[in-house]
């Protein structure tokens, strides 16, 4: 038999602080664990977030270059002046794929394009199908 007790219960007593030592150390590791999860979210987050930002501003930048162009046309601009040609020049690739899509009326020198608009309204929905892509798969 055991002779000292005292030392049974010293024992038993260092068993007991230890396990709930080690039942801490899980508790923090997981906690740890969850935290690191939650971290990694926010930065998925964060980068899908800039992300959309900056097919938003891409996507706003064309379609603020094609209405200008659409309102020079429309105005019946010189197409000699530089900030005309500056503008005419960076939209044409754009609208490129649009070329005689449609007819040009022209009233005393005015021109409607609607081939601008087309590509307009045609750049705004391909943004919008691509920010929802990004937004599905970010969802994941």
């Amino acid at each position: 038999m055991n002779e000292n007790p005292h030392n049974d219960s010293t024992t038993h007593s260092e068993d007991h602080i230890e396990r709930q030592q080690e039942i801490q150390l899980q508790e923090e590791e997981l906690r740890l664990r969850q935290e690191e999860r939650r971290i990694n979210n926010v930065r998925r987050t964060v980068m899908i977030n800039r992300l959309l930002r900056g097919m938003f501003f891409l996507v706003a930048a064309l379609e603020s270059l094609l209405a200008l162009r659409f309102i020079l046309k429309l105005a019946g601009a010189n197409p000699d002046n530089l900030f005309a040609q500056v503008i005419y020049g960076w939209s044409n690739p754009f609208i490129y794929p649009f070329n005689n899509l449609f007819g040009e009326p022209a009233v005393s020198g005015n021109i409607i394009e609607f081939n601008t608009i087309a590509a307009m309204i045609i750049y705004g929905l391909l943004g919008t199908l691509g920010t929802r892509l990004v937004e599905i798969i970010g969802d994941r």
